[in-house]
């Protein structure tokens, strides 16, 4: 979206509210504000609405005045909307009241959630960055935190309220703070990144769908490194799934990395090679995943992994199946990798065949010095005794002479 588009839809929305209940209580909040703000492109556009149960009934309010394209998809439960104006039916637009949130159950990363006021909804968000409000009448950027506007400009992520208790609340705030960090080259305030190492324990409460969806946003960003590369280094990552526990625990041979670093080193690599293809970094990820279920010694001790990329090819793509990942997806990296293991057999083949032309050649070669050794000893040995049967008959003739 252009800023001119989203500046043209908070117009829209500042006429129809005119003279209506809705006049001075709608906001563009969150992700649009701060992007706004870096002058990067804007993909969401969210509208907060100050009023009980506000984002239902305004999309409610929307639909009975025929506004929208179509009938608005509702999530009562936490009083918010997804819609599509008329106007701009090429935007989805989320609408969501300003709302308060209690986490009670330590088991469950879902709040109890009710209508709050704008400062509730400001200070129950994730990260300073994204407590940002641009009042829809008025055009003002409202910074309750104080720090919302400083954190942008300067590249800071901290959380607005205690960083423990934040993360402990919801600890896909963890994943979010490494994957805005890096998205976008930020610092973390070391009091966060502090609060975030001792909570990251809390990761396993998070449902497979989150973790797809975060692991996908930070494998196929910007800066991998800092995102999952530090996920790993802080023992975040094998709470994703029993996989990436074994992988964070697998050292093919002493000296070597875990195969999870691995993994992430081959996707570093292709970033820097500019290759942002999905598939080709998933398959990259997943290269040696396979080493876990082929593993085997050898008479000499030493560690194989025979067609570890048939096996893995085949538990990449189960595993991205059952992370909910298109299916074509997943099919096209268990592929790939298995590919890549038909590949170097060709190649060890073409090896072994050229070793051993070269051995036969060598023995050639051998066996022709051999021979030319033997030749040139029995050609010494002629000229030797034709010597002496000179020097015999020279001596005969000498003393037959006296």
């Amino acid at each position: 979206m252009t800023d001119n588009t989203y500046h043209k839809i908070l117009d829209y929305f500042r006429h129809i509210s005119e003279g209506t209940k809705w006049d001075g209580h709608l906001y563009a909040v969150g992700g649009c504000v701060r992007d706004e703000i870096l002058g990067a492109p804007i993909h969401d556009v969210d509208i907060a609405v100050d009023l009980p149960d506000g984002g239902v009934k305004f999309a409610i309010w929307l639909l009975r005045h025929k506004y929208l394209v179509e009938m608005p998809v509702l999530f009562r439960k936490f009083g918010t909307a997804k819609l599509r104006l008329r106007k701009f039916p090429e935007e989805e637009i989320e609408v969501v009241q300003t709302r308060a949130e209690k986490y009670t159950d330590k088991t469950s990363r879902c709040p109890e959630v009710v209508n709050g006021t704008i400062e509730e909804d400001c200070f129950r968000r994730d990260f300073t960055v994204n407590t940002l409000y641009r009042s829809i009448k008025t055009g003002e950027i409202l910074d309750m935190t104080g720090r919302g506007i400083h954190d942008i400009r300067e590249g800071v992520i901290r959380t607005p309220l205690d960083p423990y208790e934040t993360f402990d609340d919801d600890p896909v705030r963890i994943l979010r703070c490494l994957r805005f960090a890096a998205r976008f080259g930020w610092k973390i305030d070391d009091a966060t990144m502090e609060a975030l190492k001792a909570s990251v324990d809390r990761l396993a409460i998070v449902s497979r769908e989150r973790w797809s969806a975060e692991f996908r946003k930070m494998l196929f960003g910007r800066n991998v490194r800092d995102s999952l590369g530090v996920l790993a280094e802080i023992g975040g990552l094998k709470y994703m799934n029993q996989l990436m526990r074994e992988l964070s625990e697998t050292v093919p041979e002493p000296g070597d990395k875990p195969l999870l670093e691995m993994g992430i080193d081959a996707v570093c690599k292709l970033e820097e090679e500019g290759v942002e293809d999905e598939t080709q970094r998933l398959a990259a990820f997943f290269g040696n995943v396979g080493m876990l279920r082929t593993a085997v010694r050898d008479k000499s001790g030493t560690m194989r992994y025979p067609r570890h990329e048939h096996i893995g090819g085949l538990m990449a793509g189960k595993l991205l199946k059952h992370m909910g990942m298109d299916k074509e997806l997943a099919e096209n990296v268990k592929d790939i990798i298995q590919g890549r293991g038909e590949v170097r057999r060709k190649k060890e083949k073409q090896a072994r065949h050229k070793a051993h032309i070269e051995h036969q050649e060598r023995q050639r070669a051998e066996r022709s010095e051999r021979r030319r050794e033997r030749a040139a000893r029995h050609r010494a040995m002629i000229d030797e005794h034709r010597k002496r049967a000179v020097l015999r008959r020279k001596s005969k003739q000498t003393k037959e002479g006296e």
